[in-house]
Formats: structure tokens, sequence, C-alpha cells
């Protein structure tokens, strides 16, 4: 499709005002030095700004912020592509983001209500879940155009995310209307099999084996734990109250998982007793989350209190609230992504 690149403001670190803050950051001195291993950039979604904002995770800089379509969601940055897409839920398209220009170069539409994202291995595709509707889109980010949508189950579905295996093979998919999990062939779409795990199942993440599935179910306030191979439910764990996205830390002994309700939760969830302890963040209520790349730390979105909006980021080796970086003019901070240390490009410009 024509899309013609138009960039007006970049927002940079300076710019945010000391209102913007509700309190002192914990462990400020922490964040003045950079939080050891944080190195990257995290990407968050503002639903009520309709923006995305890049930080610099070691120090909370803020690098850019870009405007995108109506209530952005999810975001995710492919490996090798040099680009960030974000699921503009509002506008029923993805917008897609230069990392060189720190610019919108295209916006695909998808179907209604395109929510969390997923990402094949390679980073040849991004697989949308498309909220008001049955099927999961599938964008191939050579092109940035939509080139299949699978069925995932009944018309009144409502797939709300999607996960991709290790392999790149199978898509795991909630759909929340029909209470189910859902597998698909990644590469044809083919329904492969569905199992119901509860009342309003959110998230779905798999282990790095594709042996087990942790599912967050929204209206029961538990995570259940599923055999793939059997498809059947094998263990149940209460997580409080509205749990939504899931991370695994890397030696998969905790499930983090960010918590819908106020005020602002975090739970952590150890895999094998599924007992849970909790964080309380700086927010009302929690949004996404995503852990560094060594899984030492916690990146999760929260609103409020009122409109000052930031990310909270977790140390999980005592699970304190290590940092607090304010997000530019507070807002609904929503969709977290982190990406490894890698240069980013700083400029005067911002998508309109």
């Amino acid at each position: 499709m024509n899309f013609r690149k138009h960039c007006l403001t970049i927002f940079i670190l300076g710019l945010v005002s000391a209102s913007a803050l509700t309190a002192p950051p914990p462990r400020a001195a922490a964040l003045a030095e950079g939080l050891p291993g944080a190195g990257g950039t995290l990407w968050v979604t503002n639903r009520s700004l309709n923006n995305v904002t890049a930080f610099d995770a070691a120090t909370g800089e803020v690098i850019a912020t870009v405007a995108v379509g109506l209530t952005p969601i999810g975001v995710t940055a492919p490996h090798g592509t040099g680009k960030v897409y974000v699921s503009d839920e509002g506008s029923n398209q993805v917008s897609v983001i230069s990392r060189e220009s720190l610019c919108v170069v295209a916006t695909i539409p998808t179907g209604p209500r395109p929510h969390h994202l997923g990402q094949s291995p390679n980073g040849r595709y991004v697989y949308v879940a498309e909220f008001g509707a049955n099927k999961v889109g599938v964008i191939d980010t050579g092109t940035d155009t939509l080139v299949a949508e699978y069925p995932t189950g009944a018309p009144a579905a409502r797939t709300h995310a999607v996960w991709v295996t290790r392999d790149g093979q199978t898509l795991y998919v909630t759909n929340s209307v029909t209470n189910e999990i859902a597998a698909l062939d990644a590469l044809t779409g083919e329904p492969l099999w569905s199992l119901p795990v509860g009342n309003n199942p959110s998230e779905i993440l798999v282990t790095p084996d594709g042996r087990t599935g942790y599912v967050s179910v929204r209206n029961e306030n538990m995570v259940k734990v599923i055999d793939l191979e059997t498809r059947a439910i094998t263990g149940a764990a209460f997580v409080g109250t509205m749990p939504d996205t899931l991370q695994l830390t890397n030696d998969q002994k905790t499930l983090v998982v960010a918590l819908r309700g106020t005020p602002a939760q975090v739970a952590y969830m150890d895999t094998d007793s599924l007992t849970v302890t909790w964080v309380k963040g700086t927010g009302t209520t929690a949004g996404h989350h995503w852990l560094s790349s060594d899984s030492r730390y916690t990146f999760v979105a929260v609103e409020g209190p009122g409109s000052s909006g930031s990310v909270n980021v977790i140390d999980n080796r005592d699970l304190g609230v290590a940092g607090v970086f304010p997000y530019p003019g507070g807002g609904r901070p929503h969709g977290v992504f982190y990406e490894p240390a890698r240069s980013v490009s700083r400029g005067d410009n911002t998508n309109r």
C-alpha cells in the first residue's frame, strides 16, 4: 500500500516534567548509575495517548515517542527486521515503526480489534490476535502486508492472544468467549486441536520444549498448567485478580504474571510448587510486562494514580521495585516489549 512517511517531534529526556512523578523513584541512585545488565530498549504503548515510547531500559531515558493509531495495545520488534510493530486496536491496523528513523513507515489493515502480538523465531512473520473476531492475522515483515488470516474457532471466539512455538511450527491462541485454547499449524493455519480451560482465558505461554503451557484465566483469577502432549489440565494456581500477560524466567522456575486488578500487582509463581508471591507496584492497574534478557528485571506498565502512568522495574532477585520510568504525558501505558541492547537512532522527528 502507499504510505507517506511523516514525522514531527521526538520526545526526549529533559522534556518530562517533574509533575509527572507521583513520588521519587525507588532506588533513584540505581537509575542514575544504570540498572546492571538491563541494557536495551523498552517499547511501551499508551492506549489513551495513542503513541509508543522507546525507553533506555537501563536508565529510563526517553529515546523517542512516536504517534500511532488509536488505542495501541501490543508491540513487538521482530529479530533482524529493523522495525517495530504496534497493534492499533481502535484503528483496526498495525503500525510499523522504523528503528532507524523512529517514524511510522507503514500501516497494515487487519481484522477487528488487533490485540496481542507474536512473532516467528526468524522474524519473518508477525501474528496478530484479532480480538473482535475468531482469527489470527499473519503479517509478512518483508512486505509489511497481511498475507493470511487463520480462523481459530467458532465465529464468536474473540481471539485475545497468540503464542508461537520456538520451532515456529505451531501457534497457540486463547479464545476468550469460547473459553478455550486452540493449536494451529503456523504455516497453513490448519486447526489442530482445542481445549476448554476456564472462564475468559487471556494469554498462553509455552515452555521452550513445547511440552507445557501456562494459561492465565482472567475471570477465575487462576493460572492453569496444560500438558500439551496429552492435552490435559494438570495443575492450577490462584494468582490474583484478573491475570493477563505471562513471562517465564530463563531457568523456567518462575512464571511472572501481570494482574489487571487494583492496585497494580505482579504475581511470581513457582512452577514446581505452584506457590505464589505478590509484588505491589506504584500504580493503580498493571498492564503488560516483559523480562530483561537475563531475567533479572521485570518491566511492567502501570496506570495511575491519576494521569501519571509509568513503567515499574522490579528486581527479580529480591522482588523490590528498582525504579520507576515516568511515561511522557502520563496516560495509560499498556503494551511492553524489551529488546536487547543495540543502537537506536535519536533525532528530532516523531510520526504525527
